[in-house]
């Protein structure tokens, strides 16, 4: 997806930088945590690109990436740890202390609706107010409603993740752009084992109505009762589950997917139990789960050449890195670190 504000002209990278895209993090200037630039590259070289290390592992990696693609772009790039709440990182970018994010676009989008004072509204238009907390989180379609009266969008389906990406340059605070969207994506989803799909002939939530009373259905910690909880369960697909107990961890979760305690399940799609254990994905024809596409939320004075960079970089990545990313990252004893996990996932073929 390309971006829908402001168009920029974009620099070519000289041939030799793009053969320089192929080298390891350690060819790079500044790859660890809260490096600083050196004094001739901050004095004499362009503007060292801070990049915040996100919300959670798979943005720490994701940040790594960049990191990496910039540093062998000729861009001068290290990853900075400014907090790990959106409020320090948006903070962060505001002052300077950092100058790009990676984050994913529903929570994104819900975070800047919610706190930030969209860039429209400072120079003094009236766009849509922005809704209070609780009526993004608390009703039964919650954000979606909210997305849906400012895009316009009426009917009984929630927001595509085209919807959600063009409205995102709409709440971003002053200075701060979206850049490219990309298809790779951790959207939530129901689901359930090839044998309970098959005993209830599953298939898609839009046909799970008459079954859900007979399946209890797991959920993360303060989900359901969340917009695309049970609420959410019930009003987009008529489905009324016999219960909805929440676990804290993924693991806990799944364990109890796979021994049925529960029969389904709300995972990320890009969680790698998905693929292990042949679990099925269940359609959701009306959108009741929010997008979640990677993006990058950066200053608007980032140079052309490291906007090309960091968009080169969005454009290639897939739903099955990110699943790689939980793989080689995830658990009590991950096997790789994020530096790591981004050189590894440089290095596999396009």
């Amino acid at each position: 997806m390309t971006h829908p504000g402001r168009l920029r002209a974009v620099a070519v990278l000289a041939t030799g930088a793009l053969l320089l895209s192929g080298c390891s993090a350690g060819d790079g200037q500044n790859g660890a945590d809260g490096g600083e630039p050196s004094a001739a590259a901050s004095s004499t070289g362009p503007e060292t690109v801070k990049i915040a290390a996100g919300v959670d592992t798979q943005t720490r990696v994701l940040a790594h990436l960049y990191q990496q693609r910039l540093s062998a772009d000729g861009v001068p790039a290290t990853v900075v740890d400014v907090g790990s709440t959106r409020e320090e990182i948006f903070d962060a970018l505001q002052d300077g202390r950092a100058t790009m994010v990676p984050d994913f676009t529903g929570d994104l989008y819900v975070y800047a609706r919610q706190h930030e004072v969209p860039a429209s509204q400072a120079t003094g238009a009236s766009p849509t107010p922005a809704p209070s907390a609780s009526a993004d989180t608390d009703a039964p379609r919650g954000l979606l409603d909210s997305l849906g009266q400012l895009l316009g969008i009426t009917g009984e389906t929630g927001p595509s993740g085209d919807d959600v990406y063009r409205a995102l340059p709409d709440v971003m605070p002053s200075g701060l752009e979206v850049l490219d969207s990309s298809g790779a994506q951790r959207t939530d989803q129901v689901v359930v084992t090839a044998a309970t799909d098959a005993q209830y002939d599953l298939k898609s939530l839009d046909g799970s109505g008459k079954q859900c009373g007979k399946l209890a259905v797991g959920m993360p910690t303060d989900y359901a009762d969340s917009a695309q909880g049970e609420p959410g369960l019930k009003a987009y697909y008529d489905c009324d589950p016999k219960a909805a107990p929440e676990y804290k961890t993924t693991d806990e979760l799944v364990n109890a997917l796979l021994t049925d305690q529960v029969q389904a399940a709300v995972l990320r799609s890009s969680e790698p139990v998905i693929q292990d254990d042949g679990l099925v994905a269940l359609e959701d024809p009306n959108r009741l789960f929010r997008p979640e596409h990677a993006v990058v939320v950066g200053s608007e004075k980032l140079s052309d050449q490291a906007v090309s960079s960091v968009n080169a970089v969005t454009a290639e990545l897939t739903t099955e890195d990110l699943t790689t990313i939980t793989r080689l990252t995830g658990g009590e004893d991950p096997a790789m670190s994020p530096e790591k996990a981004a050189t590894y996932l440089r290095e596999q073929p396009r």
